[in-house]
């Protein structure tokens, strides 16, 4: 792993920067995400990315304080830029089950096109370091906000009720299939098994 400058400067509010320079910050997150789809976070380097990005090294660590923290913005930048989060009307034409459901199913598959990102998100999950830790809270926000789109028809207590249980259930089960203890099958066998008991014992379809 790389070691960056001695005196790393404290987080960059991204918002405050000129635009050349979130242009350029922007530009080394899509260039180390590209990176991530073609091999593992372990095995990319800093350096890696500063080449890819044709910056320096001190300049990926001028906006990034550690690789994790710049790992950290690329796993968000993903989630946020999954088509079903952008402006996707809720097909109100199916049951809130099958809505749900749908959801589930499309987290599994990306995760199951793109496995180094979800390797990624275990080894995030585990930092201590508070700007990291911010970040992926953020993604998690992301993500959870996404789900309870999908059943803003329920009332609010039931809808996140709903989410926390099959969103707990996804996160158990992709952990198994990313440490090769679970195969994918089995991980949409058991999402779709968790919708229909939850759905059947609140009596809405």
């Amino acid at each position: 792993m790389d070691a960056g400058p001695n005196d790393r400067p404290a987080q960059l509010d991204p918002a405050s920067l000129p635009k050349g320079q979130q242009a350029r910050r922007q530009h080394i997150i899509d260039v180390a995400g590209e990176l991530l789809v073609a091999d593992e976070f372990e095995r990319i380097q800093i350096r890696d990315v500063a080449e890819g990005s044709g910056v320096a090294l001190g300049t990926v660590y001028r906006y990034f304080t550690s690789k994790e923290h710049l790992y950290a913005a690329v796993l968000r930048d993903w989630s946020a830029t999954d088509p079903i989060k952008h402006g996707n009307p809720v097909d109100t034409s199916r049951s809130p089950a099958e809505r749900i459901r749908v959801r589930l199913h499309h987290s599994v598959r990306r995760f199951e096109e793109y496995p180094s990102f979800l390797r990624l998100q275990s080894t995030l999950r585990q930092s201590t370091d508070p700007i990291v830790s911010e970040i992926f809270a953020e993604f998690s926000d992301q993500v959870l906000i996404s789900y309870r789109a999908q059943l803003a028809d329920l009332p609010a207590g039931d809808a996140a009720d709903i989410v926390s249980i099959v969103t707990a259930v996804l996160t158990h089960q992709l952990v198994l299939f990313g440490l090769g203890r679970q195969e994918a099958a089995e991980v949409h066998r058991l999402l779709d098994r968790t919708v229909d008991m939850i759905f059947s014992l609140n009596g809405t379809v």
